[in-house]
């Protein structure tokens, strides 16, 4: 006899965790959609982000990862910099 309902997604365990802080307003944007979606929270904020480390996989294969990176450490380069003239 057929088992009812739909096969698991995905069979791999999910034991590990991360915590993180957010703001009252991102907590209230993820309840928000979640309840809109009518999937639980946690739900929704993993989808997000695999989604967000789908794109910067992405980002890595195209070479603007290592772009943003430059980016990043020019920008503090030159605040040093500016911190250096106002003193």
């Amino acid at each position: 006899m057929k088992k009812a309902g739909r096969k698991p997604l995905d069979t791999i365990k999910r034991e590990s965790r991360i915590s993180i802080k957010l703001t009252e307003q991102e907590l209230k944007d993820i309840e928000e959609m979640a309840e809109y979606l009518e999937i639980p929270k946690s739900s929704f904020a993993r989808n997000c982000l695999l989604f967000g480390l789908e794109e910067s996989n992405g980002f890595k294969r195209t070479g603007l990862l290592k772009v943003a990176k430059g980016l990043k450490k020019t920008s503090e380069f030159l605040n040093q910099l500016n911190t250096l003239k106002t003193q």
